[in-house]
């Protein structure tokens, strides 16, 4: 049944101001104070940002990058600690791997557990999955998919046990990346494992239609990543697909589209605005959080929520 009542609330992606290499700390001070409820960050694991580095058109590679426990353990403090300090929650982590390669499985599967153990212990409930090798030379075959879907499955079989819910990221550069991926992965996913984390940009980027995949897969959707697109790959190339990311409103995307997918579903898990890069970053957050209220008529946290409660 058809509904126009908002069940689903607002985050915000702290990966818009570290990826301008600012503070983390002042991001959560923004987001806090433009109203959104909750927020989601990078695990930042040396794992994950050797997977970028290698295997993401990200520009020229650099040396490899090691992430030291020290600081691996001084951002977890931060970012667990952004309740009491900021007065908004962890909604998840990001985590990066390829999943699939014999040499890192067994550790990508550990740091996967750990995470879940982290989101629980903050209340969090997503656990948000990315990656997988993109498809270079040779098609893949339907086993490709059956042994991607299957290591999924296992993360998500591991997440369930604290109550965690694995949602797989599509995204440029990775395992799918185009709607032909998309379907062929839906064909042998077990949803009641994994659901999926969509992106409109990622898939406006391919020259594919997002709200036509929001409608399809309503219930798998178990948590959104919203953002706008300003081109595609008809244009852009390599990095610059990712430059083409753009505020709520700024780009070609229709989100009202997908606003009207959503609210048609009765979605009510998270949407999480991101932005990967701005020059201004505390600009256009407020700037994705005016359109949400003012173009799309939403609120950024329910009536009720902890948010509230808390504050």
């Amino acid at each position: 049944m058809e509904t126009t009542e908002q069940r689903f609330e607002f985050g915000y992606e702290l990966i818009t101001w570290e990826f301008g290499e600012q503070p983390a700390a002042h991001g959560l001070e923004v987001i806090a104070a433009e109203g959104f409820g909750c927020f989601e960050a990078l695990l930042g694991d040396t794992l994950g940002a050797d997977f970028s580095r290698r295997v993401m058109t990200l520009g020229y590679p650099t040396l490899p990058e090691t992430v030291s426990d020290v600081q691996l353990l001084d951002r977890l403090a931060m970012l667990t600690d952004a309740p009491r300090e900021h007065g908004i929650r962890l909604a998840s982590l990001f985590c990066d791997g390829e999943w699939v390669n014999p040499h890192t499985w067994a550790h990508e599967l550990a740091k996967a557990k750990v995470v879940a153990h982290i989101l629980h212990s903050v209340g969090a409930r997503i656990f948000v999955c990315g990656g997988g090798p993109p498809q270079l030379g040779r098609p893949r075959s339907a086993a490709d998919y059956a042994d991607f879907a299957q290591r999924l499955h296992e993360l998500g079989a591991h997440s369930a046990e604290l109550g965690i819910r694995t949602v797989y990221h599509p995204h440029i550069d990775t395992f799918v990346e185009t709607r032909e991926q998309l379907d062929r992965l839906m064909d042998v996913l077990d949803t009641g494992l994994v659901g999926l984390c969509i992106d409109p940009a990622h898939f406006q980027v391919k020259r594919e239609d997002p709200v036509d995949i929001f409608r399809t897969y309503a219930s798998a959707i178990d948590y959104v990543h919203l953002k706008d697109c300003t081109g595609d790959e008809s244009t852009l190339t390599g990095y610059d697909r990712y430059l083409a990311f753009s505020a709520l409103g700024t780009g070609i995307i229709d989100l009202k589209g997908i606003t009207a997918a959503l609210l048609a579903s009765g979605y009510d898990g998270l949407v999480i605005v991101e932005l990967d890069y701005s020059e201004d970053p505390d600009g256009t957050c407020r700037q994705s959080a005016a359109y949400i209220r003012e173009t799309l008529g939403l609120t950024l946290t329910l009536a009720g929520s902890t948010r509230e409660k808390e504050g």
